[in-house]
């Protein structure tokens, strides 16, 4: 059956699955979607209790026995989505308001969608005095026959508290498969959902849209995935990714990690 929407989360281990299925509950259930879980390398067990206990008419997890790898996760879990469109969702988000709708009527075929404000559950206290209003971090790229891509790696608004949400992004599926999905070969977390945004101006020409806010549980982000930190992954994944569009290469690895994992993929529905 076509749904209008898949949403997809990557995960491994994560406790905080318990708590975001069933805060986005009522919010999923409102719509025509499904949610899947890739389980990345985590505890099986723990996601089929978090799967019983969501109360989501449409959840199903999909089982890849390997360390965990974000883009990968992304990959497959689009690879068996059955929505025309794709919103990737981190573990750790919660919605106080109904984004989806918002998104869903600003994503058109010239275009694609991230939250445009994040808050933490647990906020920094605020510099009362601090002159400033915001900071925005954007990097921009010219390439031959002047095409064009930039992206935006952080935006701050220090009057509210929130930054920007560029992984948290609603596209069309076929423009996913169309510049070949995420990028596999990265590694760790960092870099490889700013990767997608550029390679989707480059390839695609297409706009990016901000729409609505989210909330992201607060939690201590100084663990290490395959023994990197995330601003290690970052700067190792950035080099790796401008190699690539030195090089003129533009697509990620999607197609080849389907042919490798869709004999391999076990599914577990609820």
């Amino acid at each position: 059956m076509q749904l209008d929407l898949s949403v997809i989360i990557p995960w491994c281990d994560r406790p905080e699955i318990k708590i975001t299925l069933k805060e986005n509950c009522r919010l999923f259930n409102s719509h025509e979607l499904e949610v899947i879980v890739v389980n990345c390398g985590g505890d099986g067990a723990l996601l089929q209790t978090a799967l019983e206990e969501s109360g989501l008419r449409q959840v199903r997890s999909i089982e890849l026995n390997c360390n965990f790898n974000k883009s990968l996760a992304l990959n497959i879990g689009s690879f068996m989505a059955r929505g025309e469109r794709l919103f990737f969702l981190d573990t750790d988000i919660v919605f106080k308001e109904d984004f989806l709708s918002s998104a869903m009527r600003v994503l058109d075929d010239s275009c694609f969608v991230t939250i445009d404000r994040v808050y933490e559950s647990q906020p920094a206290d605020r510099d009362e005095d601090n002159f400033l209003d915001e900071l925005t971090h954007t990097l921009s790229f010219v390439g031959k026959g002047n095409r064009r891509a930039h992206v935006t790696t952080n935006h701050v608004r220090f009057a509210d508290g929130s930054r920007s949400g560029p992984g948290l992004i609603v596209l069309a599926r076929d423009h996913f498969v169309k510049v070949d999905g995420m990028n596999s070969d990265l590694r760790g977390v960092g870099w490889e959902d700013l990767d997608l945004i550029l390679r989707l101006q480059f390839v695609l020409s297409l706009e990016q849209r901000r729409s609505g806010s989210a909330l992201h549980l607060s939690h201590d982000d100084s663990a290490k995935t395959l023994g990197l930190s995330r601003a290690e992954a970052d700067q190792l994944n950035f080099a790796s990714c401008y190699k690539n569009y030195s090089a003129g290469y533009l697509l990620g690895t999607y197609s080849d990690d389907v042919a490798t994992w869709k004999e391999r993929v076990g599914i577990g529905e609820q």
